[in-house]
This record gives C-alpha cells, sequence and structure tokens, in this order.
C-alpha cells in the first residue's frame, strides 16, 4: 500500500486501466498456416462397382464412379469416411 500499482488494484479487487480487448482478441486469434494441414484428403475406391457416400459429419455427397476413382473430401469427413469399407486413403 504505498504507490498503487497495477498488482495491487488487481489483488484489491479496485478498478485499473481498461485494456483493449480487441488487441487481446487480435494476440489470441489462429493463425491458418498453408499447406498439408490444408490439402483435402483423397480417397479412392477399391470396391468391384460405384459407390455413393453420404458424410454424417458435413451431410456431403461423395461419388466413386467406378473401381479406382478417387475424390477429395472435406478435412472434416476425413475420419468419417476413412471407415467406409472399399475406400483407401491415397492422399493427404
Amino acid at each position: 500500500m504505498c504507490c498503487g500499482s497495477p498488482r495491487q488494484r488487481i489483488a484489491t479487487g479496485a478498478p485499473g486501466p481498461a485494456r483493449s480487448l480487441a488487441v487481446n482478441m487480435q494476440r489470441s486469434m489462429p493463425v491458418q498456416i498453408k499447406g498439408a494441414a490444408s490439402a483435402a484428403p483423397v480417397f479412392e475406391y477399391v470396391g468391384a462397382t460405384a459407390l455413393t457416400v453420404v458424410s454424417a459429419v458435413t451431410r456431403k455427397t461423395y461419388r466413386f464412379e467406378r473401381p479406382g476413382a478417387r475424390v477429395e473430401v472435406d478435412v472434416r469427413d476425413r475420419s468419417w469416411v476413412a471407415f467406409v469399407p472399399n475406400l483407401a486413403r491415397v492422399g493427404q
């Protein structure tokens, strides 16, 4: 209790200088890095006919027209599509 420093104001609950929320928000915003992390995963159909998959996550429809067909999948659907029989992940 001699000088009223910011540390003492916080400890005692006394009002101190207002901080800018916008500045703090900018510092905590995630940085999106381009490259492998943003590339869409690719799956190949290894079955005998054609296959249509509707994602339970994004509700997108993925159509594999023939055996060997490759389709890019939304990153959010990657884990879900990996469990579909006759689909093999071949990229990203």
